[in-house]
């Protein structure tokens, strides 16, 4: 009976890798590691480091007040407020900005890599990036693959035209 229990709950869970993977494209994977890194990775190990260290060892004051106020799932849903549902409606609204999305999706990735690395190393009493370091890299990549983004989706853009006007 359990033998048929188990080859039953692995068989639904191949059916939902299959599912998932034939629905996700290149942009959903860019934001389930955004999500990953730059919002839980980031509050999980922020609020360690809170915890152990104390509120004031977080810089910034905002994520101090909710963390204080509303706890770690606060700060879960606060950052997945603030970043990630307005970046799936811009580029809901503006269909061509693909690669420019993506950019920016890479540049909070390698944020959230670099926050997590600066609150492990806080917590462990190790040296660490300062904030203002770790959003200036951010600031660089941001603009950087955002750019490169724009002039891949106006490349795109202008071949389509291009098609589109001389099949008429």
């Amino acid at each position: 009976m359990t033998e048929k229990l188990n080859e039953s709950f692995f068989d639904l869970i191949r059916l939902l890798f299959r599912y998932v993977s034939h629905k996700l494209n290149f942009q959903h994977f860019l934001y389930l590691l955004v999500f990953i890194t730059f919002d839980i990775g980031d509050a999980v190990t922020a609020s360690f480091m809170m915890d152990s260290k104390g509120i004031s060892a977080e810089n910034n004051i905002i994520v101090q007040y909710i963390y204080f106020d509303y706890g770690l799932s606060g700060l879960i849903a606060a950052k997945l407020l603030f970043i990630i549902i307005p970046l799936k409606l811009a580029s809901a609204i503006v269909t061509r900005s693909y690669w420019m999305i993506n950019g920016v999706l890479i540049a909070l990735i390698m944020v959230g890599v670099l926050a997590i690395q600066a609150n492990i190393q806080s917590i462990s009493g190790l040296p660490h990036m300062s904030p203002i370091e770790i959003n200036l890299i951010y600031l660089m990549v941001l603009f950087m693959l955002s750019l490169g983004g724009t002039i891949i989706d106006d490349h795109i853009s202008r071949i389509q035209i291009e098609k589109s006007f001389f099949k008429s």
